[in-house]
């Protein structure tokens, strides 16, 4: 988990969704033109189970503390991602970030 001050706060999250838009395989991504934080948001649509939607939530946030990011980004996993592997997400998140910054 981001500490609070790293987090994208629910006041920004409606505006942040207005930014450019990357997607892969198993993950859609939003970079806001303004604001600061991260946000990683998992639906029902993908995963039924609370405690399904939460493992996939830890293991993106943890991936991504690993990763050089924009000021802001909030990531939405697709219904896909559940069946991957720790190291899958890992390399599918890794190339996402060399998308954003390059």
């Amino acid at each position: 988990m981001f500490p609070r001050p790293k987090r994208l706060a629910r006041s920004d999250f409606g505006p942040a969704l207005a930014g450019r838009r990357l997607s892969s395989p198993h993950f859609g991504v939003v970079i806001p033109h303004h604001g600061t934080g991260y946000a990683v948001v998992v639906s029902k649509k993908t995963s039924r189970l609370s405690t399904t939607r939460h493992l996939l939530k830890r293991r993106v946030l943890a991936i991504l503390r690993g990763l050089p990011l924009p000021s802001a980004l909030v990531v939405f996993p697709k219904a896909g991602a559940v069946g991957l592997t720790f190291a899958e997400l890992k390399v599918e998140l890794s190339a996402l970030a060399k998308r954003i910054s390059g």
